[in-house]
C-alpha cells in the first residue's frame, strides 16, 4: 500500500500568501530607511533564515572550524560529530553487521535518537539512507566528504519552527567551502602504534577556479577517497582489559565447535577422526574462533562534491550543487556452527506470520557419525567451508540548482533538487531451512532424548542426519552446489528518493523606534519515497534466525514558514517564528518559536528560547510494512537467575578438573551457553506498523549567558530542557517481561514447560534450581504513540585566544555537557531519572589547549566521559546490584568507570605551500573502562576497540598549488 496524496492546497496558499505579502512589502519599502549594519557583512547562522552580524545568537550554536577539525585528527564526519559533548552515539558502520542498516553511520544528540537529530548540508536536507535501521530512518553521514567541509554548526536546541520535522533534539549543519581557488591535495594515514593494525588511508583533491568578485563565478570540485583495513580479533586478545577477562574463563580459548568436530557423550566424549593433532587440546578437537571474529570491517569510500556559483545580469546569481558517494563495506562473521549446548533458534515467517523454531538435535545410536553406540549423543561442528560474508554497497547523491538575488534591500532564493540513496546488501553463511533439511536432515523430525550425558532435549529420528546421500558431509570436501544450497545468498535492496522545490525571501520589514524589524518567509514542497525489498528467501522465512524490515511507500509534504527579528529596545531583540507542515493523513502541524537576545553590556549577553517541535511518523512506522527482528540481550527474569546459578556451578566444576580433562572444556562451553540462552539472547519479535500514528510532539526551552570579559576570551553557559510526547515505539522487552499486565496488542509466548526435557536445564537441574516455566519463544507488538521522554542539562563552552607576541598565540577551547535528567517511559517510569545509569553518563567534556609558534601549531586535547551504572531502569533486575551479585560481580564491577584520553596534534607550515601534520590519539595509551554488561558473563569478544588500538598515529600532508 502506498502513502500517496494529491498536493493539498491549504499550506500552498499559506506559503503563497506569505510570499505575495512579502513582495508587497518589498514594492513599498522606503529605500532611505537603510539598516545601519548594511556595510557589515551579514551571514546566516544555523537556527534562523535571517542574516545577522552577530555570531552569538538567541539560540546556542557550536561552531567547529577547519582548524578545529585538523586539531582533532579525525578522518570522517562521523568521528568529528562523535567528539561533540552533546553527541550521544548512534549507529556506526564499524559495528553495523547485525543491524538492519549495515554500511552506514548516523548521529544523535541529547539521547533522543538519530530520527530527532536533523542533518543538513549547506542548510538543506540530504537523502535518507537506503535502509532503515528496523524502524529508524536516518541520514548517512559517511557519504559526506570531510575535506570539502569549511565548518560545522551544531544547533543544540529544537528547530522545528525553522526546519520542520526531525529537528526535536537539534540540528547539525555541515557547511562546505566557498569561493575556493587553486588546487589542494591531501593524504593521510592512521595506524595503531601498539598492534600495528587498524589502518585507514585517505586521500583527497580539491580544486576551485574563478573568483566571484573578479570573474563573477566560482566552481569547486572535491574528490575524497578512503580505504580502511579489515581487522580480526585473533591477534588482539592480548590487549584486552584484564578487568574483563578475569570474569570469563572462556576468553581467549579455542572453541570445541570445530572441524571435523567432537562427539559429546560424558565419559565417551572424543574428537571426530581426522582432527589435526595440533588442534587436539584437552582431549577435544578445537578451533581458533578469534580468527573469524571481526573487529573492524574493510571499507572503501569514494565521495565527490561540487558547487558552482555564477553571477547573471540584474544582480542575480545562479548556483548548483552536485554530490555523489559510493561506499562499500565488507563484513566477515564467525563461521556457522551446530550442536550440543546451543539453544533452539526462534524466528518467524513474514509471509504467514507464524513463528518457527530450529532445533539442535543429537545423533541417533545408529548414525554413521556416532562411534559410541549411545543414543542421542551431542555433535559439535563448525562449517569452516561455508561461504560466510556480508557485503554492502551504498550510493547516495544530491543534485540541486537555483537562483538568488536582490530586490532593493530584500534577498530572495529559490531552488529545485533531487536526492536519493540506494543500498544493496548481499550475504551468505546462514542456514537455509529448506537447504538444511535437504543437505543434512529434517531438524523437525525428532524424539525426546534419554541420554543423561548431554544437554540436548531431542534426538534426530533420522539415522542419516548429517550423513544424507549426496548431502553435506562434515570434515570432507563439499561441492559448491551443496554449500550454496545449505548457505544460499540472501539480502536486501533499499531505495530512497526525494524531489524538492523551495523558495524564501528575507529583508527589512519596517522600522520601529528600537530599530529595523527583519523578516524571512518561505515554503517547500517535497516528495519522498522509500522501498526496501528483501530477497524471497527472507520474505518466506527460509533463512534461519533472520528477520526483515520491508516497505514500499511514498508521500508528499508541504511546508510554509515565517520568521521575524524584532528589536524591542536597545540591545534587546526578539525572534518569532512559525512553520506549518502538512503530511498525508495528518492535520497541518504548526511549530512556533520565540527567542530573546539581550546584550546587557558589551561583555555580557543573555539569551533564551522556547519552541514547539515535532517528528512526523516515517514511511516505515506508518506505512504498510513488514518487520521481524530479535530483541538482542534479552534476559528472562523467570529463568535467568537460575541459569546464572547453573552457569557459575559449571564453571566451578570445570575449574576443579585437571587442565587436560576434555570435560573441563565441555563444562566451560556449556556454562557460556547456559547463561547466554537465558540472560542474553535474541527474542524473536514481530512489530506491526500503524497507519493511525500521530506525530511526536515536543516542547523545549533554553536560557543562558555569554560572557566576554576581555576581547578574545568568552564563556557560555546554557541550560536546556526538552519534553517529548507521543513518542513512537514499542515497550522495551525488559518492561514487558517485568512490568505486569501487557498492553493491548502485545503478545508474549513461551515454549510449554516440559519437566522431562529442556534445552537449557536437565530434568534434574529443573528441580534443583526451581525452574517452573518454559523458555521464551516470541512476542508480537505494534508501533504506538505511547512513550514520553524528558531530558535536561547544561552546556558549558569556553574559547580563549591570547597573543603572546614573539612567542606566538595561545588557544583554549572547552566543550562540555552536564546531563541533569533523562526520563524515558519506554525504559522505566516517568519518575525515574536514568542519568548515571547504563550508557547515560552525567558529564561529557573535552578541553583543547593550543600553542601556535612561527610555523608550528601544537595542541593537547583532553577527553572525559563520566562513569555510569550497568543497570538501565528499575525493571532491569539482571544488572541491578542484586542481579550483579547473583552473577558474581562486586559493586564496583557493576559500574563502568569514567573514561579519559589525551590527544596531541602537531602541524608545521614552514614550507612553501606544504603543511605536515601529526596526531597522536590516546597518547598515554589509556584503557577503556571495563563494561561487563557489554562483555557479558563469560564473554569472549571485547566490548571496545580502544584497548586493542592503544596509541594511534595519524600522519597527514597537504600541498597547495596556486
Amino acid at each position: 500500500m502506498e502513502f500517496k496524496n494529491k498536493l493539498r492546497i491549504t499550506p500552498i496558499k499559506f506559503a503563497v500568501s506569505i510570499l505575495v505579502g512579502s513582495a508587497c512589502v518589498v514594492a513599498h519599502a522606503d529605500p532611505t530607511q537603510s539598516d545601519p549594519d548594511d556595510k557589515v557583512t551579514k551571514v546566516i547562522i544555523t537556527g534562523s533564515n535571517i542574516k545577522t552580524v552577530d555570531t552569538e545568537t538567541a539560540s546556542p550554536v557550536q561552531v567547529i572550524t577547519r582548524a578545529d577539525i585538523t586539531r582533532q585528527g579525525v578522518s570522517t564526519v562521523a568521528d568529528l560529530i562523535g567528539n561533540i559533548s552533546g553527541s550521544t552515539g548512534g549507529l556506526s558502520d564499524l559495528g553495523g553487521s547485525n543491524s538492519f542498516a549495515p554500511g552506514a553511520s548516523n548521529v544523535s544528540l541529547r539521547n533522543l535518537g538519530p530520527q530527532s537529530t536533523l542533518v543538513l548540508v549547506n542548510g538543506r536536507r540530504i537523502s535518507s539512507y537506503g535502509f532503515a535501521d528496523y524502524t529508524n530512518v536516518f541520514s548517512n553521514v559517511d557519504a559526506i566528504p570531510l575535506d570539502a567541509v569549511e565548518r560545522v554548526e551544531i544547533l543544540k536546541s529544537g528547530a522545528s519552527a525553522i526546519y520542520g520535522s526531525d529537528a526535536v533534539a537539534g540540528v547539525i549543519n555541515i557547511i562546505t567551502r566557498t569561493n575556493f581557488q587553486g588546487l589542494e591535495v591531501n593524504a593521510d594515514a592512521v595506524k595503531s602504534l601498539q598492534s600495528h593494525t587498524f589502518g585507514t588511508n585517505k586521500a583527497s583533491i580539491t580544486t576551485g577556479f574563478g573568483d566571484m568578485n573578479k570573474d563573477g563565478y566560482n566552481i569547486l570540485l572535491n574528490a575524497d577517497f578512503l580505504k580502511r583495513d579489515n581487522v580480526m580479533w585473533t591477534n588482539l586478545e592480548q590487549y584486552t582489559n584484564p578487568d574483563l577477562t578475569k570474569t570469563s574463563p572462556g576468553f581467549g580459548t579455542f572453541s570445541s565447535y570445530s572441524t571435523p568436530g567432537n562427539i559429546i557423550d560424558g565419559p565417551n566424549t572424543q574428537p571426530v577422526a581426522g582432527c589435526a593433532p595440533s588442534l587436539i587440546i584437552g582431549g577435544l578437537c578445537k578451533y581458533n574462533r578469534y580468527q573469524r571474529f571481526q573487529a573492524v570491517p574493510e571499507s572503501e569510500r569514494a565521495n565527490f562534491f561540487s558547487t558552482g556559483t555564477f553571477k547573471l545580469e540584474g544582480g542575480i546569481e545562479a548556483f548548483s550543487e552536485i554530490s555523489f558517494s559510493r561506499n562499500t563495506t565488507k563484513y566477515l562473521g564467525a563461521f556457522p556452527y551446530y550442536g550440543d549446548g546451543l539453544a533452539p533458534t526462534q524466528w518467524g515467517n513474514p509471509s504467514t506470520g507464524k513463528s518457527l523454531v530450529f532445533n539442535e538435535l543429537g545423533l541417533a545410536a545408529n548414525s554413521p557419525l556416532n562411534p559410541t553406540g549411545d543414543d542421542g549423543v551431542g555433535f559439535r561442528y563448525r562449517f569452516t567451508d561455508a561461504p560466510d560474508y556480508q557485503d554492502v554497497t551504498a550510493t547516495q547523491f544530491r543534485v540541486l540548482g537555483g537562483l538568488r538575488g536582490n530586490i532593493n534591500q530584500y534577498e530572495w532564493e529559490s531552488a529545485l533538487g533531487v536526492m536519493g540513496s540506494k543500498a544493496v546488501q548481499s550475504s551468505q553463511g546462514t542456514f537455509s531451512s529448506a537447504g538444511f533439511i535437504q543437505e543434512i536432515g529434517n531438524y523437525n523430525n525428532f524424539r525426546l532424548n534419554n541420554n543423561p550425558n548431554v544437554n540436548l532435549a531431542y534426538t534426530a529420528s533420522d539415522p542419516n542426519f548429517f550423513a544424507q546421500p549426496g548431502g553435506y558431509h562434515p570434515g570432507q570436501v563439499n561441492s559448491p552446489a551443496v554449500l550454496n544450497t545449505l548457505f544460499p545468498v540472501y539480502g536486501n535492496t533499499g531505495d530512497t528518493k526525494a524531489e524538492f522545490a523551495d523558495a524564501k525571501i528575507t529583508g527589512p520589514l519596517f522600522k520601529v523606534p528600537a530599530g529595523m524589524i527583519n523578516f524571512a518567509a518561505g515554503g517547500e514542497i517535497r516528495h519522498e519515497s522509500m522501498s526496501i525489498q528483501p530477497t524471497s528467501n527472507l520474505l518466506d522465512g527460509d533463512i534461519v534466525g533472520y528477520g526483515i524490515s520491508a516497505a514500499d511507500s511514498s508521500r508528499n509534504i508541504e511546508s510554509a514558514y515565517s520568521e521575524l527579528s524584532i528589536p524591542l529596545a536597545k540591545d534587546l531583540e526578539m525572534q518569532a517564528a512559525l512553520r506549518a507542515d502538512k503530511y498525508p493523513n495528518l492535520a497541518t502541524h504548526f511549530s512556533p518559536k520565540l527567542a530573546l537576545r539581550y546584550a546587557v553590556t558589551d561583555s555580557l549577553l543573555l539569551r533564551g528560547t522556547y519552541e514547539n517541535g515535532f517528528r512526523a511518523p516515517n514511511l516505515i512506522e506508518s506505512a504498510n510494512s513488514v518487520k521481524f527482528a530479535y530483541a538482542n540481550g534479552t534476559a528472562d527474569p523467570q529463568r535467568c537467575p537460575q541459569a546464572s546459578a547453573l552457569s557459575n556451578s559449571l564453571y566451578a566444576q570445570a575449574a576443579a578438573l585437571p587442565a587436560n580433562d576434555p570435560q573441563a572444556a565441555v563444562l566451560n562451553a556449556r556454562a557460556e551457553s547456559v547463561w547466554a540462552q537465558e540472560c542474553s539472547f535474541g527474542l524473536a519479535s514481530e512489530v506491526r506498523n500503524n497507519p493511525n500514528l500521530q506525530p511526536e510532539s515536543s516542547k523545549s526551552f533554553s536560557f543562558g549567558a555569554v560572557y566576554e570579559p576581555v576581547k578574545g576570551y568568552s564563556t557560555s553557559l546554557d541550560y536546556w530542557h526538552i519534553d517529548r510526547r507521543n513518542t513512537i515505539g514499542t515497550p522495551s522487552t525488559s518492561q514487558l517481561l517485568n512490568g505486569g499486565p501487557l498492553p493491548a496488542g502485545v503478545q508474549i509466548n513461551r515454549v510449554p514447560f516440559n519437566s522431562g526435557g529442556d534445552q537449557t536445564f536437565s530434568a534434574t537441574e529443573l528441580t534443583q534450581y526451581g525452574v517452573t516455566t518454559g523458555p521464551l519463544q516470541n512476542m508480537t507488538l505494534q508501533m504506538e504513540n505511547i512513550f514520553q521522554q524528558s531530558t535536561s542539562g547544561i552546556d558549558i563552552a569556553f574559547k580563549g585566544n591570547q597573543n603572546l607576541g614573539s612567542w606566538g598565540k595561545l588557544l583554549e577551547i572547552l566543550d562540555g555537557t552536564y546531563n541533569m535528567t533523562y526520563y524515558d517511559t519506554s525504559v522505566s517510569t516517568a519518575n525515574e531519572n536514568l542519568t548515571g545509569q547504563y550508557d547515560m553518563p552525567q558529564m561529557v567534556a573535552n578541553f583543547t589547549l593550543g600553542w601556535d609558534y612561527k610555523g608550528f601549531s601544537n595542541s593537547l586535547r583532553y577527553n572525559y566521559t563520566g562513569g555510569y551504572d550497568l543497570q538501565y531502569g528499575q525493571n532491569d533486575t539482571t544488572w541491578s546490584l542484586k542481579g550483579c551479585a547473583t552473577n558474581g560481580f562486586s559493586a564496583s564491577q557493576c559500574r563502568v568507570a569514567s573514561a579519559r584520553t589525551t590527544d596531541y596534534a602537531l602541524s608545521y607550515s614552514g614550507f612553501k605551500n606544504l603543511v605536515l601534520k601529526m596526531n597522536l590519539l590516546n597518547m598515554f595509551q589509556q584503557r577503556a573502562p571495563a563494561d561487563l554488561r557489554a562483555f557479558g558473563v563469560g564473554g569472549i569478544i571485547p566490548s571496545s576497540l580502544q584497548d586493542a588500538e592503544g596509541r594511534m598515529l595519524r600522519l597527514s600532508v597537504d600541498y597547495k598549488f596556486y
